[in-house]
């Protein structure tokens, strides 16, 4: 069974922003299969394709719309669903759209932030907020540093920077004003996720499945980058039991690594020399590294904390988490319902922890 109580999570009104992106829609899955009672709130427009409208998730939750720079949409978001959990999630994430578009980065990601943690306030009556930040909000030192939770905040591009700037924001909000009022906040800063129903811009596997679905082979930007990867379920799992345990009061407030564990980070080449194992016909063309020099070439995050406090670490190495993530793109492919595919993996992974 599920390493996450439900006894915890039965009937637990939660709140997921960004409910309707690829990370987001696992978790309103999860959640509901918990019996959590879930609301979310997201842009008005959705991708296409994407997981949210493959796998009908918008049925699965209260499906709120509006942005969350707009304090007054927030608040009524908020008041609607009445949480007792919030998880937020909606940013802007690209890495790529954040050189492109700096101030719409920092404005997603800072003052959404801000946005989410004021209407919480506001509404006064919620026990837990988990915030979802990125490995990337340290200032990045280059190769052999493992990052943990008390290294210094940095950033090294718009998305990475504006993320370590939400970490503040979110530790202000924390210590001035929600936890005077009883709400407890911490901050989850994932590394790599990888996954199924994943088709966001400028991502490695969403690259490789568009390219090798139109028969073209798949250009690899940086083949030689090092990134702490990582199944989908596993960061989810991880996230909630952070919520259960500040919940409780099991748990300190503040921020946490979410990653694999030592010595598991690898390069993008041997992700794509993976791929190819399950995908045999599928082409691939190296790059130098050039076209996207302002990349960091290593990130790996020290996450013994999660694992000292939570007494959680991921359950899948590197080469089961690629696995799993291409054999959901070939059952999709095959014909299978996508939303009977991610219940049936849950279901799987929960079989995986009860062993």
């Amino acid at each position: 069974m599920s390493l996450l109580s439900t006894d915890f999570w039965n009937g637990r009104r939660v709140l997921v922003t960004g409910h309707t992106g690829f990370k987001g829609s696992w978790l309103v899955i999860l959640l509901h299969l918990l019996g959590a009672e879930v609301s979310g709130f997201s842009l008005p427009s959705v991708g296409d394709p994407s997981l949210f409208s493959a796998a009908g998730v918008g049925g699965l939750c209260r499906d709120l719309r509006g942005d969350v720079r707009d304090p007054l949409a927030l608040r009524r978001a908020v008041e609607a669903a009445r949480p007792q959990i919030v998880v937020h999630l909606a940013a802007q994430a690209i890495v790529a759209h954040g050189y492109a578009s700096p101030l719409d980065t920092f404005s997603h990601n800072v003052l959404g932030t801000a946005g989410v943690l004021e209407a919480v306030r506001s509404y006064g009556d919620t026990a837990a907020v988990v915030v979802a930040t990125t490995d990337k909000v340290y200032g990045n030192r280059g190769r052999g540093r493992r990052y943990g939770e008390t290294d210094a905040l940095g950033g090294n591009d718009p998305y990475g920077a504006s993320k370590a700037c939400a970490e503040l924001v979110t530790e202000c909000y924390r210590d001035t004003y929600l936890r005077p009022i009883g709400t407890r906040v911490a901050s989850a800063r994932a590394g790599n996720v990888v996954g199924g129903g994943d088709w966001g811009e400028s991502r490695l596997v969403p690259d490789i499945i568009r390219a090798w679905a139109a028969g073209e082979a798949v250009f690899i930007r940086n083949p030689g980058h090092v990134r702490p990867w990582q199944y989908v379920l596993d960061v989810l799992t991880g996230y909630l039991l952070l919520a259960e345990g500040i919940c409780r009061g099991e748990a300190p407030e503040g921020p946490y690594n979410f990653g694999p564990g030592p010595n598991e980070a690898v390069d993008v080449a041997y992700v794509v020399a993976r791929a190819q194992t399950l995908f045999p016909h599928g082409e691939v063309v190296l790059g130098t590294g050039w076209t996207a020099s302002y990349e960091s070439a290593w990130l790996e995050i020290d996450s013994s904390k999660v694992s000292r406090v939570l007494g959680f670490s991921n359950m899948l190495g590197v080469d089961e988490a690629i696995a799993e993530t291409f054999r959901w793109y070939h059952l999709i492919q095959d014909g299978r319902d996508p939303l009977t595919v991610c219940k049936a993996m849950i279901r799987d992974y929960w079989d995986l922890g009860a062993k």
